[in-house]
């Protein structure tokens, strides 16, 4: 049973950091959602505090109505600074696509406010056979790369980092938020004629060459 967000605000937590149950949540039992225990964990701290919580990336798209409603509620008491969406290795063997999201707590998110949504799904480590998730040589500068970045020492391409005014409505992850502002290189170029060609001459093989006559209907 919880305690009661008041009686822990007693206790002058000024940071907390959960990773909640999964996947306990329903129309039946909204208030074991993970975005749920987010708003619990922020209602339990100091105004100013800071909440890091590791949770599934759909518990932030706002899938179902309830869901909805607590993003909305979090918003409306407390700010969100961002997400970092990580590898579905993190867990490996669960098979879950978390995320890292950070917020202040009890200081109403502002609207014109700027989170940062960062891709870190190439985090530097991998799988080994038989071993499982491994760090490699480049972990480590991932690593201070990704704390330069959210840090603001550093600026990075939006494929890396988007900063984005938010809505309680929006899917609070990079790829929402994410465009693909980059100038196509001439080996793109090459490869999407390349990809064009091959599929016309698999369709005309066939027997299929209508679709590339113009004055077919």
């Amino acid at each position: 049973m919880r305690c009661k967000d008041s009686e822990l605000q007693l206790k002058g937590a000024t940071v907390g950091m959960m990773n909640p149950p999964y996947s306990q949540g329903s129309k039946a039992n909204p208030s074991l959602y993970e975005i749920s225990f987010v708003e619990h964990l922020l209602d339990s701290l100091t105004e100013d505090g800071k909440a890091i919580v590791i949770i599934p990336q759909s518990s932030l798209t706002g899938k179902t109505k309830d869901e909805q409603n607590f993003k909305e509620s979090i918003l409306k008491h407390h700010t969100l600074e961002g997400v970092i969406t990580l590898s579905g290795d993190t867990f490996y063997g669960v098979g879950v696509n978390p995320c890292i999201a950070i917020f202040t707590a009890h200081k109403p998110h502002p609207a014109n406010k700027e989170c940062k949504f960062i891709d870190f799904k190439d985090d530097g480590f991998k799988v080994a056979p038989h071993i499982g998730l491994v760090e490699t040589e480049y972990a480590k500068d991932k690593k201070q790369h990704l704390l330069d970045v959210w840090f603001d020492r550093i600026e990075a391409p939006t494929k890396f980092c988007v900063k984005s005014t938010v809505e309680a409505t929006d899917e609070w992850l990079h790829a929402f938020y994410y465009f693909n502002d980059e100038i196509p290189t001439e080996e793109d170029f090459d490869k999407t004629i390349a990809d064009y060609l091959t599929f016309e001459f698999s369709m005309i093989a066939q027997g299929r060459s209508y679709l590339f006559d113009g004055e077919h209907k």
